[in-house]
C-alpha cells in the first residue's frame, strides 16, 4: 500500500505531485492511501516536505481541470481517490470517456460543491456593516478554505468564520486560520471564540496551508448573469469576475449596495482606490461629498441602492500610489451584464446618472453632461432617469466659487430625482 501524505484537507499541491508520480509508475488506486489529515505541517512558514516529482503522464482536457478543484473542496471522503481513478480513465484512454459512471459521478459532487459555495459566500453581509460577523458553520474544511478568498473579497471589514477542523479570522487587512480543536463551551460564546481566534490563528499568507489550496472559482458568463435570481447571489458570483482584465490588478469586485427594496438606484463610473481597498462604492472622498449633497437634498444614503457602470478599479501604480484611470469602452461593455442584472433585480423607480460614464452606460450612447442634466426623462426600462455630474468633478474644479456653485446646482439635480418618487 503506498502511503501519500497531504498536509491538510485542501491540499491540491500535494495531491497532484502525488498523482503524477503514481500514475507515471502504474500504481493502482486500491494500492494508495490518501492521507489527508492535519500533522501540523500546515503551520509552518514553508513547504519542508518532500514532494514526490515525476512528469505529468498526460495532458487534461479542460473541463477535468475545471472540476478538479471543486472535487477537493467538497469534503468528500475519497475524493483524493477518486479523482486518481478518473486520471487513470483518461491515462488509459478509457473509450467510453467520457460517458462514465465516474465522470457522472463526479461532475455532480463538482455541481453540488459550487453550490455549496455560493451558499457560503452569502452568510458575511456587506462590508457596510463594520462590526465583526461571527459566523458558525457546518461545511468540510476543504469547502471553507477553497472560498477564503473569495470571503475577503466580499466583506473587507472584519470577520470569522468556524467550522469543525477550521477557523478563519479576517481582520485589519490580514487572513488568520487554525486547524486545532476548540472547547465547546468557547465555541459557544462570541466574546470567547474571537479572543481564541485572536490568539491562536496565525496568518495563512505565511503557511504552507495556504500555498497548498487551490481556490474554487465560480467565473459567471453573461447569460447566467442575466438569469441570477437575486442580489445577494448576483454578488456572491461577482467576486470570480473576469469579464473584462481589470480584474487582475483590482484588489475586488466591489458590487453595489444599500436597500434593496430601494426606490431610487445610484450609477456612478467605477470604484476609486478606497472602495477598492474597503469592497464599498462611493466611500472615498467623491462618496462623501455625495453622502453630504444627498442629505442636504432631503436623503439618506441608506434608504437607496449605490452602484458603478464598472465593477473594477482602473489604474496605473505610480510608486505607492494607484492612479484613477478613466475605464475604457471594452470595460463599460463587459461590465455591463452586471448593472443590467442589478437594475432588473431592484424595484426602482428613479435612475440616477452620475457622470459621462455611468450615464453613457446606461443610455447605450455618448453622452454631454452640460446638455442632459437637470431634466427628468423615462428610461428604457421604465424608470424615470436623471443626469448629473460625478461627484469627484467638483473636487477636481480648482476655483473655489465655482465648485460652490456646482456642489448647489449638484444637490438640486439630487433633490429633483427625490421629488420624482
Amino acid at each position: 500500500m503506498k502511503h501519500a501524505k497531504l498536509i491538510t484537507e485542501s491540499d491540491f499541491i500535494g495531491w497532484r505531485a502525488w498523482a503524477r508520480s503514481l500514475l507515471h509508475q502504474y500504481i493502482a488506486s486500491e494500492n494508495i492511501y490518501w492521507d489527508d489529515r492535519p500533522t501540523g505541517a500546515e503551520k509552518a512558514p514553508t513547504l519542508t516536505r518532500e514532494l514526490p516529482k515525476a512528469p505529468s503522464p498526460l495532458r487534461l482536457p479542460r473541463p477535468v481541470r475545471d472540476l478538479i478543484p471543486a472535487v477537493i473542496a467538497s469534503g468528500h471522503p475519497e475524493r483524493f481517490s477518486l479523482l486518481y481513478k478518473l486520471l487513470e480513465q483518461l491515462r488509459d484512454g478509457c473509450p467510453s470517456f467520457p460517458d462514465t459512471t465516474l465522470w457522472k459521478d463526479l461532475v455532480a459532487l463538482a455541481y453540488a460543491t459550487r453550490r455549496a459555495a455560493m451558499s457560503l459566500r452569502q452568510i458575511l453581509p456587506p462590508s457596510c456593516e463594520d462590526n465583526i460577523k461571527i459566523c458558525r458553520i457546518h461545511v468540510p474544511p476543504s469547502l471553507l478554505d477553497s472560498q477564503a478568498t473569495a470571503l475577503v473579497s466580499l466583506r473587507a471589514a472584519p470577520w470569522l468564520i468556524h467550522t469543525e477542523g477550521r477557523l478563519l479570522l479576517y481582520e485589519n487587512g490580514q487572513l488568520f486560520f487554525s486547524t486545532a480543536a476548540i472547547e465547546a463551551e468557547c465555541l459557544a460564546d462570541d466574546e470567547q471564540l474571537l479572543d481564541h481566534a485572536r490568539s491562536t490563528a496565525q496568518p495563512v499568507y505565511e503557511s504552507a496551508y495556504w500555498k497548498a489550496i487551490f481556490p474554487l472559482a465560480i467565473s459567471p458568463t453573461p447569460a447566467f448573469i442575466e438569469k441570477t435570481p437575486s442580489l445577494e447571489t448576483l454578488r456572491a458570483y461577482s467576486v470570480d469576475c473576469a469579464l473584462c482584465p481589470l480584474c487582475q490588478p483590482a484588489l475586488r469586485t466591489v458590487f453595489g449596495e444599500g436597500n434593496p427594496d430601494a426606490k431610487i438606484l445610484f450609477v456612478g463610473e467605477q470604484p476609486g482606490d478606497q472602495e477598492d481597498r474597503r469592497g464599498r462604492p462611493f466611500v472615498g472622498p467623491a462618496g462623501q461629498l455625495f453622502d453630504r449633497a444627498l442629505q442636504e437634498a432631503g436623503g439618506e444614503r441608506a434608504r437607496y441602492w449605490i452602484s458603478n457602470a464598472v465593477k473594477h478599479f482602473n489604474f496605473i501604480q505610480r510608486g505607492e500610489r494607484r492612479i484613477h484611470q478613466k475605464p475604457e469602452a471594452q470595460h463599460i461593455q463587459a461590465c455591463s451584464p452586471w448593472i443590467t442584472a442589478e437594475r432588473r433585480l431592484l424595484h426602482h423607480r428613479v435612475t440616477v446618472m452620475l457622470g459621462v460614464t455611468g450615464a453613457s452606460a446606461l443610455l447605450g450612447r455618448p453622452v454631454k453632461i452640460t446638455r442632459e442634466r437637470s431634466r427628468l426623462f423615462t428610461l428604457s426600462d421604465g424608470t424615470t432617469g436623471l443626469v448629473t455630474v460625478h461627484p469627484s468633478s467638483l473636487l477636481r474644479q480648482p476655483d473655489e466659487q465655482k465648485r460652490q456653485e456646482d456642489y448647489i446646482k449638484f444637490v438640486n439635480d439630487l433633490r429633483l430625482a427625490l421629488s420624482a418618487l
